[in-house]
């Protein structure tokens, strides 16, 4: 039967491709293909289900060029992982050993991180091009990494480290399936900042004073590869992270470069040596010329560069000047676009010159490194003055720019716009700019090492405070903006537009705020910055910023008073959840409100008051919660401020549950949820957990606890972590994991979920910097330990219990005390149970606990047989179970007893206690609760029966 697809349309898994057009889409949205890529797709298309040889894909992706093997290794590769961004069920290009690859329908399965979207994060590997010269070295290499777990490769600056290492690395990923993580660390300045860069690329906020242990943590997710590029400058640094990393980790490779050895356990060297060039004194001709890699790569670059060919006539001096440059493939790089616009005899001539001036005068320099920066010089010096001085002023971007950006930061030229295009053309001609395309938007980037060469110059012309300045200012522009836009467009949006320009405010804030003394401008900086650290979760940087800058703005005497509430509520946004000193952090909620109240402004008034409340719901601070909010809600009514409204009632809900008033709570809950459903505009700040989120993870807790449905609160706690996991909010997930899913699975005893979202919880402590919550980790981890059977470790558990005890107010919750005494009840350790009981009841237990603590401290008097006082302390329990309407609880208590008295024969009387409450359940019986208090009843039903056929017998 004839097939029904069109001729030039081939469709494969979920994509289709056009091989008229060349376009290849994956349902309606195009995926983007390099030339070399589409190429090979298009080969692989035309015999699909069919074996294309290795020459075939050559001869049409490189026609008439010899290429070397390892090119279509990673261009495959690369078009490999553009597919699994697409269609991520595994890849649709086959590998025949030794002969070629082919298209299939059927995609080969590849692991999945789904349900564990955050197991690790994965970097974009650089751009690369054609890789000539380097087979061997790239096969060696893909050897060694292999087998070992540490490989440095080793060689001069520019001898092309990074390009070697990058196609390993695709290699790995495409062929091996293998994540890879890309750090570049040429940016870095000194050694210290080599564990926050790679703490930063994880996503990991630096600041952290345990940064290695969260980078371990994160990289021990799956097997990884980790590229560590240009490290000889921090070495010592690299060395220790790379010792540490694998000591923690075992599945983790690392790849280096460097222009030195590292000396790390179990470095395995390669040194990298320079491209080949033709011997000296031969007159050869092109073919023969090119037969090396050093102007093969020189011609190459050329060519790509325009339209040019090596003639037999210049084959000698194209020779001679890959020999100059000692075979360099970047200084090769930079002279190629030169062979454009000039004969190679006269580029020789003028290489000769550059390097009279340089090479042989520092005689301590290597030679390869004289030769780099005379290349750089070289290339420096032929520059107009207009596109020395935009060189220069791009050196103060750090990542690709736009060149209204560099419009900002040349303001001082005062230069024509025209002049500063042409300029930046000019650049890109000769190779001192590349061009990168994101989001259909054009952006500049200058070379490393030319940054560098660039940076340095920039500061001997004394142009370094007013190149700053104006970046600051425009840094500050672009976040106004941002404050701006966060209003009108979606989250998504504006996540993508600004989260990556985290590092841009953080150097712009450096300069102003704390090196140059523009204060003001620092302190306008840090306030724009706010809405990005609450987005991002960057509390220790809003922390610090905002302390830094109240402290500023009292120093210069500042009457800016809009500024100052403004930084008074950003730390007072982030003090609610990790101040330790409670009297401090009340009283910078009091003088935000205090100022938001001065200056007429109910909004910011609300936020303080939020604030204030929810801080205030703490032990020792609940009697004057009701009068905040009360005041709160007055605000939002007189603003109109639903978001503020919304947070009073969420806030009531915990003063319910403080109440134990379970009804109250479920009820406010269910009609704040359809609030928040039906609502259309926006929610509070992103520094409070998601209140939609909250909102569903705290009346899950709810249902569980107060209702006669737990089977609905736990699938309602299990549906707010998803979202929380969705929504790549720290505090968001930090708060829902703390008080609703490790809560209610520590309480049905589904230790092996419960584990997995622990370690979500551990990673995001660690990733947004908020150390301060890992008692409660520690607190479920040793928990989980006893309770699931694979640790006794009483100590362990005890000194959970101090941490929490020492620890913040805000973990101040009972339910985290009676988790460890369930846990050491568990290993037999009632002693040190008894000591946590007895401090509860000492300090004074929280209402909502006290029926669980109290059947805890019968389980205690069981075991020292004092059944008596078990008996009235389990129906005092009970009885207050009953009176707050905690169906968990009362549910509990119930079954003790009534295991209690069936032990005493009292048939009836255990009957009469545990029935009318399991018989009330609607739904939930698989928990381990209700399944429990089932057995109990049939076991009172078959002791009844056995009493009564007793009794038939007797007579």
């Amino acid at each position: 039967m004839a097939s029904r697809q069109p001729p030039e349309m081939v469709a494969f898994g979920p994509f289709r491709l056009h091989l008229k057009l060349r376009r290849l889409f994956r349902d309606e949205e195009e995926v983007r293909l390099g030339n070399r890529a589409m190429e090979l797709l298009i080969a692989l298309a035309g015999k699909k289900g069919e074996v294309v040889t290795k020459r075939d894909l050559f001869d049409a992706a490189w026609p008439g060029i010899f290429i070397e093997d390892g090119n279509l290794k990673v261009t495959i590769a690369s078009l490999r992982r553009t597919l699994r961004k697409y269609s991520a069920a595994g890849d649709y290009i086959k590998t025949f050993s030794n002969r070629g690859y082919w298209l299939s329908d059927e995609a080969e399965g590849v692991a999945s991180d789904e349900g564990n979207p955050q197991s690790i994060a994965s970097t974009q590997i650089p751009h690369l091009g054609n890789v000539i010269g380097r087979a061997d070295e790239i096969a060696e290499l893909c050897k060694t990494v292999g087998i070992g777990r540490l490989t440095n490769i080793v060689g001069a600056g520019g001898i092309g480290k990074t390009t070697v290492a990058i196609a390993v690395a695709r290699i790995v990923e495409g062929e091996e399936e293998v994540p890879v993580t890309f750090v570049d660390l040429s940016r870095i300045t000194d050694e210290e900042y080599v564990i926050p860069s790679l703490a930063a690329v994880l996503g990991i906020n630096s600041g952290s004073q345990d940064r290695l242990d969260a980078i371990s943590s994160t990289l021990a997710k799956r097997a990884t590869l980790l590229v560590l590029d240009t490290c000889e400058h921090v070495s010592n640094a690299v060395a220790h992270l790379c010792e540490v990393v694998l000591r923690r980790t075992e599945s983790v490779r690392i790849l280096c470069t460097s222009r030195q050895v590292l000396r790390a356990k179990h470095e395995k060297v390669v040194w990298l040596a320079p491209l080949g060039v033709p011997p000296a004194g031969a007159a050869p001709a092109a073919e023969e010329v090119l037969a090396y890699p050093a102007p093969k790569l020189l011609v190459e670059r050329a060519s790509e560069a325009g339209d040019y060919k090596l003639t037999d006539g210049e084959a000698g001096t194209v020779a001679e000047i890959c020999r100059r440059l000692d075979g360099l493939p970047l200084a090769i790089e930079l002279i190629a676009p030169r062979l454009l616009v000039e004969a190679a005899a006269d580029v020789l001539r003028e290489l000769d010159n550059r390097f009279a001036g340089f090479t042989g005068r520092e005689l301590e320099t290597p030679p390869r490194q004289r030769t780099l920066l005379a290349t750089l010089e070289w290339s420096y010096a032929m520059l107009t003055e207009s596109e020395a001085a935009v060189l220069r002023a791009a050196s103060i971007f750090a990542q690709p720019f736009e060149p209204g950006a560099l419009l900002r930061v040349i303001s001082h030229h005062h230069f024509d716009p025209a002049l500063v295009f042409d300029a930046l053309a000019g650049l890109r001609s000769k190779s001192m700019l590349s061009i990168e395309h994101a989001s259909d938007e054009m952006r500049y980037r200058l070379l490393d090492s030319t940054r560098a060469f660039a940076a340095n110059l920039l500061e001997i012309s004394g142009e370094v405070e007013q190149v700053s300045a104006a970046y600051a200012r425009y840094v500050l522009e672009v976040f106004e903006k941002s404050i701006t836009e966060q209003a009108r467009l979606p989250a998504q949006k504006w996540y993508a537009t600004y989260a990556t320009r985290a590092e841009e405010l953080r150097k712009a804030i450096t300069w102003a705020l704390y090196q140059s003394g523009d204060t003001l401008l620092g302190l306008r900086l840090v306030v724009t910055g706010l809405p990005l650290w609450h987005e991002l979760s960057m509390i220790e940087d809003a922390r610090r910023n905002c302390e830094e800058a109240l402290a500023a703005y009292d120093r210069i005497s500042c009457s800016e008073s809009a500024l100052k509430l403004k930084l008074l509520l950003g730390l007072a946004a982030v003090t609610r959840f990790v101040s330790t000193d409670t009297d401090e952090a009340i009283a910078t909620f009091e003088k935000a409100i205090k100022l938001s109240r001065d200056v007429g402004d109910k909004d910011a008034e609300c936020q303080g008051l939020v604030a204030l409340a929810s801080y205030r719901l703490l032990p020792g601070y609940r009697t004057a919660a009701q009068e905040t909010l009360a005041q709160l809600k007055n605000a939002a009514m007189q603003s109109g401020n639903r978001p503020a409204l919304w947070e009073h009632e969420t806030l009531l809900a915990e003063m319910d549950v403080i109440q134990s008033d379970y009804p109250a709570v479920i009820a406010r809950l269910e009609r704040l949820r359809e609030q928040i459903r039906n609502a259309s505009d926006g929610t509070a700040s992103r520094f409070d957990a998601d209140i939609r989120i909250r909102t569903e993870n705290t009346l899950g807790a709810a249902q569980w606890l107060g209702s006669q449905r737990p089977g609905t609160g736990l699938r309602r706690v299990q549906t707010a972590a998803h979202w929380a996991l969705e929504a790549h909010h720290g505090w968001t997930l930090i708060y829902c994991f703390t008080r609703g899913i490790l809560f209610i699975l520590s309480e049905c005893r589904d230790y092996a979920l419960g584990g997995h979202c622990l370690a979500k919880l551990r990673e995001a402590i660690d990733r947004y910097e908020v150390p301060t919550w890992t008692p409660v980790a520690v607190c479920y981890a040793e928990a989980f330990d006893a309770l699931s059977g694979s640790r006794r470790d009483p100590d362990a558990i005890m000194r959970a219990f101090d941490q929490l005890r020492t620890g913040l107010p805000q973990h101040g919750r009972h339910v985290y005390y009676a988790l460890l005494t369930r846990a050491l009840h568990a290993i037999g350790c009632v002693d040190e149970a008894a000591r946590i009981l007895n401090y509860v009841f000492e300090i004074g237990p929280q209402r909502s606990m006290l029926p669980e603590l109290l059947r805890l401290k019968a389980i205690e008097e069981r075991s020292k047989g004092r059944d008596d006082d078990a008996h009235l302390t389990l129906s005092r329990a009970l009885a207050i179970a009953e009176d707050h309407g905690s169906w968990a609880w009362r549910l509990r208590a119930a079954t003790d007893l009534a295991s209690l008295l069936l032990e005493k024969f009292q048939v009836n009387d255990a009957k009469t206690v545990l029935e009318p409450v399991y018989g009330q359940f609607l739904d939930g019986f698989v928990t381990p609760d209700l399944q429990r208090a089932n057995k109990v009843l049939d076991d009172l039903n078959s002791s009844d029966l056995m009493s009564t056929v007793g009794v038939a017998a007797s007579r």
